[in-house]
């Protein structure tokens, strides 16, 4: 009996990593062996499962995705990525509130990639974690959206633009208010300053605790299940992480009011 499609596509690691190379357009076998790091042999009894079941067809010594291959090989990657994002930190996101991600950006969360998690130590809990805060120095554009206040936000988006970081602020009316009210000197230098832009939306329309994002990393910050925040950060430096993180920063910019003055 032969096997299921389902089968087909992922019970096989060289078979999952030929289809994903070949998404990068048509290889021959040498570029396929040497790509891969496998032999011949192998590699083409698993080329023979392929097309046979019509995944991938070869014209002029080169092989590459059927009509099918290019419908379902994307859908499998995306698939694959979400699964290694689950799986990296079970433990993490059993407990996170996902469904604060808007669900067309949640879909997506595999772009996430090869992420860590990192949290302030016990002597600067509410601070940003020292490793992001070093990333964050390095970066040349800053991008960060926040629905919770961190006593760290006036002094460190100061010191950033100062120094001629582009920056801008995506903040909720919640944090707006408590820069007004609690730092409103602070915040009035913060505008007057070139390179800056704040913009507050509504405090239904952000749900995330925070987002970073650099042209160098992106950081993710949720609230637990049970409304509880404890301060950290997912960071990832990977380019589909990247390009995630500013349509993220972009979809909050994109509800929210631009402030110029206080």
């Amino acid at each position: 009996m032969d096997s299921s499609l389902l089968d087909v596509l992922f019970l096989s690691e060289k078979r999952k990593n030929l289809l994903l190379l070949l998404l990068d357009g048509p290889k021959n076998i040498e570029e396929i062996k040497n790509t891969l790091d496998v032999r011949s042999s192998p590699i083409m009894t698993q080329i023979k499962i392929l097309m046979k079941r019509d995944l991938i067809v070869e014209s002029n010594r080169l092989y590459k995705l059927s009509s099918i291959g290019e419908i379902l090989v994307p859908k499998m990657k995306t698939i694959l990525e979400t699964f290694n994002v689950f799986d990296k930190n079970h433990d993490y996101w059993i407990n996170q509130d996902m469904t604060s991600i808007p669900p067309e950006f949640l879909d997506e969360i595999g772009k996430l990639g090869n992420y860590i998690e990192v949290n302030p130590d016990r002597n600067h809990v509410f601070e940003y974690p020292k490793e992001v805060v070093k990333y964050l120095s390095e970066s040349e554009n800053v991008r960060i959206s926040s629905s919770f206040f961190l006593p760290i936000y006036p002094s460190l988006c100061i010191e950033l633009a100062a120094k001629g970081t582009d920056i801008t602020l995506v903040f909720t009316e919640y944090v707006y208010d408590r820069m007004l009210n609690d730092y409103k000197k602070e915040l009035e230098h913060f505008l007057n300053l070139k390179h800056t832009k704040l913009y507050v939306c509504n405090n239904n329309n952000m749900k995330i605790a925070s987002s970073i994002v650099t042209e160098k990393f992106m950081a993710l910050s949720l609230f637990c299940n049970s409304g509880i925040y404890y301060n950290h950060n997912l960071v990832s430096f990977d380019e589909s992480a990247l390009r995630w993180g500013k349509d993220l920063f972009n979809h909050y910019k994109g509800i929210a009011r631009p402030i110029t003055k206080v």
